[in-house]
């Protein structure tokens, strides 16, 4: 293990007294990262994270830190591979059994600015003047729920180096920010849904502008903000990518029954109330940690459930996305969400159900050079069959609402449901259940080894279906 005084792995230089709290006390992590833990005294001297900030880094930092030598759960690919033919597929199927993706080795440019509101402005067109929704870490020590204000980009700035403020900002729409060029066709909500579906089915109705906008966003955090564990909202694939600052990324798996749903379920409810659960958490979960730095990806599948803590101020850009090889894992965290997502996630998405129908009325027109596995396509058929079962709690009822998708997406579905499944319209609202049982057999099973080459089933004019 490197030493703490390594410059690289000490985080609190130059923080205490500026940024955080000068007493802040310290912790190390299993690498020998040392970072300061978040510090807010309320009106009577008392810090307003020790309830529950404090303990859940405390947790993280237990966990090892994710390299390719230990990782189990996360696949750490070297920026140099991405430009093999067949780098694709490899990370497409690694997502599919649910393993995260970490990219590195990106050669970004020396950057000798700090990181401060005119570096926005310079390098990404964020206007200091711009309006932002601002969380804020002693709003919510009140009120979990009820914790942001209203700001600029300007006044987020100011209050980075205020030491009696920790805040973030989750919600930048960066629509020119992407991936980079070697995978910039692994979007196939936007490459297959949305490119090449408007002619065959024209858009007449009004389209949620989250289809596009959640595909490129940018996040702005201060010294010592802890974002809680939760999974990403409406069952998307997330990439996010470091600019300034450092992360340390935690991923959550359950140590068993991962083929269980109602386990699955109560998993996930019960670490994003950690404080809470203490006990049950520690006794079902495990995690790995993943530390990025300035040029680092990451690459989540749908659902995974995670952390994240920012010891330092930091800008990340990332967005989201829906992939063929992953719907069965889109289906799972949208089930989720339908039954408890005013928990389970930290932002409201209303832009899934538009996209999804897309994909599916691609599903005739798609090459045969694309693979279609059979349990990712039976998600996306139950989904856009059983729309109103699968909008998230608390979301509004213009996200399951029909539009000129719903009736094609439903044919497309009923044929494959019919043909490669042996399931009929009379027969599947009695076999929705044992559907979802059957899919659960294979959701979140995580396999240290490469997958071999899945056996075809046979040439449906819809592609090729796999097992």
């Amino acid at each position: 293990m490197a030493s703490p005084s390594d410059n690289r792995l000490d985080l609190t230089s130059g923080l205490l007294g500026t940024h955080v709290e000068e007493k802040s006390a310290t912790i190390t992590w299993q690498d020998g990262h040392r970072t300061v833990l978040p510090t807010l005294y309320d009106k009577s001297g008392h810090n307003v994270c020790e309830e529950v900030d404090i303990p859940i880094i405390k947790f993280l930092s237990e966990f090892p830190i994710s390299t390719p030598e230990s990782a189990s759960w996360v696949a750490h690919v070297p920026y140099e591979m991405l430009s093999h033919d067949t780098m694709l597929d490899v990370i497409g199927k690694a997502l599919s059994i649910n393993k995260t993706i970490v990219i590195r080795g990106e050669k970004v440019p020396q950057r000798s600015e700090e990181l401060t509101a005119d570096f926005l402005d310079k390098r990404f067109t964020i206007s200091k003047h711009r309006p932002v929704c601002i969380h804020d870490v002693m709003m919510r020590s009140c009120d979990h729920v009820n914790m942001k204000i209203t700001g600029t980009i300007g006044s987020f700035f100011d209050a980075m180096v205020d030491s009696t403020r920790i805040q973030c900002i989750l919600d930048l729409p960066l629509a020119q920010t992407s991936l980079p060029d070697q995978l910039r066709n692994i979007d196939h909500g936007l490459a297959y849904g949305w490119s090449q579906t408007t002619h065959r089915v024209p858009i007449t109705s009004k389209v949620h502008p989250e289809n596009f906008m959640v595909r490129g966003w940018g996040i702005l955090h201060h010294a010592g903000y802890l974002s809680y564990p939760h999974h990403n909202a409406e069952g998307t694939l997330t990439w996010l990518r470091m600019e300034l600052g450092v992360k340390f990324w935690v991923v959550f798996r359950p140590k068993n029954h991962r083929d269980d749903r109602k386990h699955l379920q109560e998993f996930v409810t019960r670490l994003v109330d950690f404080t809470n659960h203490e006990e049950w958490v520690r006794k079902h979960c495990d995690a790995e940690v993943i530390v990025l730095r300035p040029g680092d990806i990451v690459i989540m599948p749908p659902g995974t459930v995670h952390a994240v803590y920012t010891p330092v101020p930091s800008f990340a850009t990332g967005g989201h996305f829906y992939h063929y090889m992953c719907l069965h894992l889109t289906e799972l965290a949208r089930y989720i969400d339908s039954e408890a997502a005013d928990s389970t996630t930290n932002q409201d998405l209303e832009h899934a159900l538009e996209t999804l129908r897309r994909m599916m009325i691609m599903v005739p027109y798609l090459s045969l050079r694309t693979v279609l596995y059979k349990r990712p396509l039976l998600g996306l058929c139950i989904m856009v069959t059983k729309t109103e079962e699968y909008r998230a709690k608390g979301s509004s009822k213009q996200s399951a609402a029909k539009s000129e998708t719903s009736q094609p997406s439903r044919d497309v579905a009923e044929v494959i449901m019919r043909k490669c499944f042996r399931l009929t319209r009379k027969l599947r609202p009695g076999a929705v259940m044992r559907i979802f049982i059957y899919l659960c057999t294979v959701i979140f099973i995580i396999l240290s080894a490469e997958l071999s080459p899945p056996k075809a089933t046979g040439v449906s004019g819809i592609g090729v279906i796999y097992k």
